[in-house]
């Protein structure tokens, strides 16, 4: 974190809007490919963005460590989308409609969830914060609450599975 950024979150902390929303303008593009990723769903990811940021933005002033602000607010949009995940799991499936093409770096939102379908859950979470917010192993562990090794191993594992899921699409 920069010297910038943790003046932001200490004048956010105490009420400054202003510095909040230029952290989120700072930080809105890696949390919504973070949201796009474990939601499959542009729409679902931009909602569950908006909610977290909601969310963080009335928690601030419990945040312990302007440090952490980062790692904390992915782990509220994290929280987040899975939360809306496990209250909307068959909206999708019960209507009939097309999400609007997204392009991030020449693929579409879709494609890239599509990717990552054969990963778990936790696998998805470690490789979005890894390769879309470029979190190394020590920030996902506190993030996800496991050990460094235990990220890595997760990752490397990840990483396996959608070779091979790559691999066997193309023959």
């Amino acid at each position: 974190m920069t010297n910038t950024e943790w003046m932001l979150v200490g004048r956010a902390k105490n009420g400054d809007s202003h510095a909040f929303a230029t952290l989120y303008e700072t930080y809105y593009t890696d949390l919504y490919r973070f949201a796009v990723c474990l939601m499959k769903s542009t729409v679902s990811a931009e909602d569950a963005v908006s909610a977290a940021i909601l969310k963080a933005y009335e928690n601030l002033p419990k945040l312990r460590k302007n440090d952490s602000f980062k790692s904390w607010l992915f782990q509220i949009t994290a929280n987040e989308c899975r939360s809306q995940l496990n209250k909307s799991v068959t909206y999708l499936e019960d209507h009939d409609w097309q999400e609007p093409a997204v392009q991030e770096n020449g693929y579409e939102a879709s494609e890239v969830a599509e990717l990552l379908s054969p990963l778990s859950d936790e696998e998805r979470l470690v490789i979005t914060l890894s390769v879309f917010a470029g979190y190394n192993s020590r920030e996902i562990a506190s993030v996800i609450h496991k050990r460094e090794g235990s990220v890595r191993s997760i990752k490397s594992r990840a990483f396996a599975r959608l070779r091979n899921s790559i691999g066997s699409s193309i023959q």
